[in-house]
């Protein structure tokens, strides 16, 4: 009898160490019982779980946040990210502008101290392809794909880290035509979109749509205007600095400036 006590304990110990492990699960004991006309006892136990205010981390405008939550019935653990908030960049500085090169203003976040150097996405020195724009105010490029454009300009200082992000809006048109609220820099499973950066290609991470990125598109023409982070870029030297942007497939996007925010 007390060997058969001594499993069932064991048993039962097991299955609360399961139930944080992967979720609700029913404990298998292992161990038969008697008949009885009594109902039987669920085996499923159920994971509890606590937020552990110790191990939470505020997000801020350069790092992502994260809640951590513990099993009280176990030794388990699990992580859910929060996302990065946005910058809050002051007033733009005085646009630089060289000649035969592409005219860029700058700016400071008061909250992390990143700067930007925020590209005047019109003037660019080379494009390779057509600007579908009918407003002369952005930059849209149509078909084909491999359109691109060049901005040359001179990086002020070292970027040891940087992001990249684009300010513009979106198209809209509800005549069944286009379905563009839902998309974003990417359209499937491959970007359409690239930016490349004295000869580094930039892996674009954000798979958010424009509407999820906070941009509202306008119907029957152009949307609000937001600016969408596209992904983080590695270090960038001071000085002659080349950057291509570049449509690789079906793209919707108008962008009026390119931003470039680093420490």
């Amino acid at each position: 009898m007390k060997k058969i006590k001594l499993l069932a304990a064991l048993a039962l110990t097991a299955g609360l160490l399961a139930s944080c492990g992967g979720g609700d699960q029913p404990a298998e004991s292992g161990v038969s019982t008697a008949k009885s006309s009594s109902t039987p006892r669920s085996s499923k136990f159920v994971a509890q779980w606590s937020k552990d205010p110790t191990k939470h981390v505020d997000p801020g405008c350069d790092h992502e946040g994260k809640d951590v939550e513990v099993c009280l019935n176990s030794s388990g653990e699990r992580e859910t990210k929060i996302d990065k908030i946005a910058h809050t960049f002051g007033a733009k500085g005085q646009k630089h502008e060289e000649e035969g090169k592409t005219g860029y203003w700058t700016a400071e976040c008061s909250v992390c101290h990143s700067k930007a150097i925020i590209l005047d996405a019109l003037e660019y020195t080379k494009m390779d392809g057509t600007n579908k724009d009918d407003t002369g105010a952005t930059i849209k490029l149509a078909s084909p794909n491999g359109s691109y454009v060049e901005y040359e300009f001179t990086m002020p200082e070292a970027a040891t880290s940087a992001d990249i992000a684009v300010y513009g809006w979106v198209d809209y048109w509800h005549d069944g035509r286009n379905d563009n609220q839902d998309r974003g820099f990417f359209n499937g499973s491959d970007p359409n979109v690239g930016v490349n950066i004295n000869g580094k290609d930039l892996t674009i991470t954000n798979k958010k749509t424009y509407e999820q990125m906070g941009m509202k598109a306008g119907e029957n023409g152009n949307g609000s205007f937001t600016l969408c982070e596209m992904g983080a870029f590695g270090a960038i030297e001071a000085g002659p600095t080349k950057l291509t942007y570049t449509r690789l497939g079906s793209y919707n996007l108008n962008i009026t400036e390119i931003w470039i925010i680093y420490k």
